[in-house]
């Protein structure tokens, strides 16, 4: 069994999207044909909107349709479905830009596969 590798652009992954790191330092957020890249801390602002999207779709007793729109890209359209999958793939992407702050303020280095760095 090989080790996991975290040298990896990959920040969270669910079954229906991915939240990752660009060469740029920014995140790229793709869900179906929709993808934004944003900074960092620009992430809980989206997920907090989200969040809010997702709590009405549970009160939209048919199929709804919900329109997001994020500065700098186009607005899109979401069916509940898609707004409840946002919502989480946000949801784990912020957690995990917590914790890598978290780490990077506690200076802890991170597992790497490279042999010539001495553990």
């Amino acid at each position: 069994m090989t080790p996991a590798s975290f040298e990896t652009s990959d920040l969270f992954t669910t079954d229906h999207g991915s939240a990752e790191w660009t060469s740029q330092g920014r995140v790229r957020l793709v869900l179906g044909n929709n993808h934004w890249v944003l900074e960092p801390s620009d992430v809980p602002a989206l997920r907090e909107t989200t969040c809010s999207l997702a709590s009405e779709v549970y009160h939209c007793e048919r199929d709804c349709r919900w329109q997001l729109r994020v500065e700098g890209h186009p607005t899109v359209v979401l069916d509940s479905d898609q707004v409840l999958r946002l919502d989480a793939l946000l949801d784990g992407a912020v957690a995990m830009l917590e914790l890598n702050s978290i780490l990077d303020a506690a200076a802890i280095d991170r597992p790497t596969d490279d042999p010539s760095v001495a553990q």
